[in-house]
């Protein structure tokens, strides 16, 4: 892991010296600002119009936050038994009084200020208003306390497809108490979900080396046993105290340690080894408009739809099984989120939507300020967001200068130059405003010139572009190419791919119904029909915001800046060896009916595909998702293990039989099973040992224990893409192989392993991506992927092999290994 040496870093780092920061004011942001300077205070006062604005925002943001608090009491409901119960009290008769009731709610006229001053009679209904509105908060945080406790329960997760009556009667009180009175909101469960458990030493440590035994020398690993007994024995118990106080303290003991110093302590470039790639279309089947304008006006609308949906909470939270709420605050940075360099350690800027109400369109080296709302804050229909992208295209002159055209290959220079650059060239003047616009888009849309002609090239594409036209520091960008196809590029430090893939899943959808509705229609040249009627809402060009293009000052010095970060980008993306593929004769139908786990089946094939390759096993991490606890994220799912090698080396011994293998091949995936689950139920590893590793470092405690398992590579980094997270009644009118994708990817982690990346779509079709580095010889990735095509074959032709000779069953030639494990 590369965090081992960020946190060595973070322990170094000099304390801030204190100074007054000056402050200007930006006419841009919408509200009140005070900015100082020699020559005294200025305030800037906005337009009328927007003040009204704000407020409306405020209000909502408050009636959010009042749901939020009264959850999963209705506010009608609240209000309607405050009102009953402030009646109720002033009705009662004299001798009532003195009940303790009421000397409660009188304590209360003695707490608060100017109540006292009231008339009686209004005192006594406000009092008991209140009085009431805090039993109902007390009563909700009850059942919150409650349904905590009642998530904490994790075993179904191992129990087979027939439940225990145990969990059974757990089920029936989460859904029918707690998860289904009413319809929540977007962030209604973040209070009920469970605190990540902190997992036991000893269990963690037995793990860990189980996972490394079939992997390492016998001799090292003879050594790293002995150093896990002094750790179990001396420092670790100390540390664990640590993580167990934390644990106490925050909703989750990871999950802050985890973004600091895995992504925003990170210096190196995000471009290809952080920022990861999603496409949405399915390559073998056509667009619904190869115009890219009309395209880009389309899920321009769509993801700004989307975004309000957000901001006010109206999606509901993702629930397994209709039972068991996730965590969703990740969705909170998927709009108007940057990541903004700093020399040491980045940071995550969010804008409220007084700041962030357009996009930042890149369009052939120029960048460009697009609202999508109208001059009355309604969200422009489709064919107005395509007039105001025509009027980019058809008034478009080129950049001023070449090094314009190149500016966001800065973004993807190692971070502290780009943070040295910003802070020299980005902190004044011209280059700050057109900076801020695009920092504080809702998200970055560029319009490239390519058309890609095969899934491959479009999604390494989409990965990085020629090196100059990726925004990285963005949460994410929209790319649309020429020939209508589109994907997204993603910014890893705020959330994991789950969430773009189910907010791109809704864009779809969305696109999709309005096209069957008849809202949505293109012309033979691909460009967005206005509507025949409009009702109400008229169109008028003339009440559009006007596009506006954005300038910059080039000096010499940040031109030659420039084209250093473009050579360098452009050294790692011819570095960067990619394959994309879909499986025509493996997909989860067929896996099914091996009786084998979709997800389990690939990662078997993953391990056989790079054994027949290297004659070797190899550390590979696959995320689990750890969404059932607050604010949680993932946890690596060790792939490799006896089982599984077990298995690998079964599968090409001929004097193993095909029966033989395929009960191998189940024990390994029943194996693989179970480490997922433990992982989904706060029971992993890679966690445990990468928080103790940061207590260990900021307390001063070494470990050569730790030291030694967070200094492994994941030769073989792979990951699965779930599709299908939205709501069964989105798909009631929409058919899911119309809203279809091609998965996304990454660059590979380790400089000479794979980065491997999969998706099944629905129990018709695998994807996979594969890539590697083309500076290594130890690395193919067209020859993984023909391994990896081989090793499912193989397997699939277990269960029809059992019938047949054993001469039959055994597996074809395969490649050469280029190298053996020492």
């Amino acid at each position: 892991f590369f965090f081992v040496q960020r946190i060595m870093a973070d322990t170094k780092q000099p304390v801030p010296a204190v100074g007054l920061h000056v402050r200007t004011v930006d006419p841009t942001l919408h509200k009140f600002q005070a900015s100082v300077s020699r020559d005294g205070i200025s305030i800037h006062i906005p337009n009328v119009n927007y003040l009204l604005k704000n407020f409306q925002e405020c209000l909502g943001t408050a009636h959010k936050r009042w749901c939020a608090a009264l959850w999963p009491i209705p506010p009608s409901a609240a209000v309607a038994v405050s009102v009953v119960f402030a009646g109720w009290v002033t009705t009662q008769p004299p001798e009532w009084w003195q009940s303790s009731i009421t000397t409660t709610i009188w304590d209360l006229n003695n707490t608060l200020p100017g109540v006292s001053q009231l008339p009686s009679e209004v005192r006594v209904l406000y009092l008991a208003a209140l009085a009431s509105m805090i039993i109902m908060l007390f009563i909700v945080e009850i059942q919150r306390i409650s349904l905590r406790l009642l998530l904490r329960y994790q075993g179904w997760l191992f129990e087979d497809r027939k439940p225990s009556n145990l969990t059974k009667a757990w089920f029936l009180v989460v859904k029918f108490c707690y998860v289904r009175t009413s319809r929540p909101l977007l962030y209604s469960y973040q209070d009920g979900l469970p605190r990540l458990p902190v997992p036991p030493l000893k269990a963690t440590c037995g793990q860990l080396l189980a996972s490394l035994k079939p992997i390492m020398p016998q001799k090292e690993f003879d050594e790293l046993v002995e150093k896990c007994k002094v750790f179990q024995n001396k420092e670790g118990p100390v540390l664990q105290r640590y993580l167990h106080l934390k644990s106490w303290i925050n909703k989750n003991y990871v999950s802050d340690w985890w973004l600091r110093f895995v992504y925003l302590r990170g210096r190196g470039s995000l471009l290809i080894h952080s920022n990861y790639f999603g496409c949405s279309d399915f390559w073998d089947r056509p667009v619904i408009t190869d115009n890219q304008v009309g395209r880009a006006a389309s899920l321009i609308h769509q993801f700004t739809a989307v975004k309000q949906q957000i901001d006010n909470e109206a999606i509901e939270p993702l629930i397994i099984n209709g039972t068991i709420p996730m965590c969703m605050s990740q969705y909170q940075f998927m709009f108007s989120t940057t990541r903004v360099p700093k020399p040491d350690t980045d940071k995550l800027h969010q804008f409220d939507a007084s700041e962030s109400h357009h996009v930042a369109v890149l369009y052939k080296g120029v960048w460009y300020k697009l609202i999508p709302y109208s001059a009355d804050h309604k969200l422009l229909e489709p064919h107005e967001i395509q007039h105001l992208l025509c009027s980019i295209v058809d008034n478009h002159k080129g950049p001023v200068t070449p090094h314009e055209g190149q500016l966001a290959a800065l973004t993807a220079e190692s971070r502290t130059i780009w943070a040295e650059t910003r802070e020299v060239h980005f902190s004044r003047g011209e280059n700050r405003m057109s900076l801020n616009i695009i920092e504080r888009a809702m998200f970055v849309v560029v319009l490239e010139d390519r058309s890609p002609q095969s899934l491959t090239e479009q999604s390494s594409w989409l990965l990085h572009g020629d090196g100059a036209t990726r925004w990285c520091d963005k949460s994410f960008q929209l790319v649309v190419f020429a020939n209508g196809r589109t994907g997204l590029n993603v910014e890893h430090s705020w959330g994991d791919a789950p969430v773009p893939s189910h907010v791109m899943e809704m864009v779809l959808i969305n696109e999709y119904s309005a096209m069957q509705t008849g809202a949505l229609k293109f012309d033979e040249a691909g460009l967005i029909v206005p509507p025949v009627s409009k009702g109400t809402h008229k169109t008028n060009f003339l009440c559009l915001m006007p596009v506006q293009r954005l300038h910059w000052v080039m000096k010499p010095e940040l031109q030659k800046t420039i084209e250093q970060a473009v050579a360098q980008a452009r050294a790692n993306i011819d570095d960067l060896e990619f394959t994309s593929k879909i499986f025509d004769t493996v997909n989860k139908g067929l896996i099914k009916k091996c009786k084998c786990p979709p997800d389990a089946f690939v990662q078997m094939g993953l391990q056989l595909a790079y054994y027949r390759m290297e004659n070797r096993f190899v550390p590979t991490y696959e995320p689990a998702m750890m969404r059932f606890f607050c604010e949680g994220r993932t946890e690596t799912i060790r792939s490799c293990s006896e089982q599984s090698c077990a298995f690998v080396r079964a599968m090409d011994d001929p004097s193993v039989s095909a029966k033989e293998r395929l009960e191998l091949l189940k024990t390994a995936v029943n194996a693989h099973q179970l480490r997922t689950k433990q992982a989904m139920a706060g029971q992993g590893i890679d966690r445990h040992l990468f928080a103790l590793y940061v207590v260990s470092r900021g307390k001063d405690i070494n470990s050569a224990f730790l030291d030694q398992v967070l200094g492994l590579n994941w030769t073989l980094s792979t990951s699965q893409v779930p599709w299908r997270q939205a709501s069964k009644k989105c798909y009631k009118s929409v058919d899911m192989k119309e809203v279809m994708v091609s998965s996304g990817g990454f660059g590979t982690v380790d400089f000479e392993g794979y980065g491997v990346c999969y998706a099944f779509m629905d129990d018709e079709y695998l994807l996979m991506h594969i890539s590697s580095r083309r500076s290594t010889t130890r690395t193919n990735s067209e020859r993984m992927m023909a391994a990896v095509q081989q090793a499912f074959d193989d397997m699939v032709a277990l269960k029809d092999a059992l019938g047949q000779p054993q001469a039959e069953a055994q597996p074809q030639p395969q490649p050469q290994p280029q190298d053996t494990q020492q």
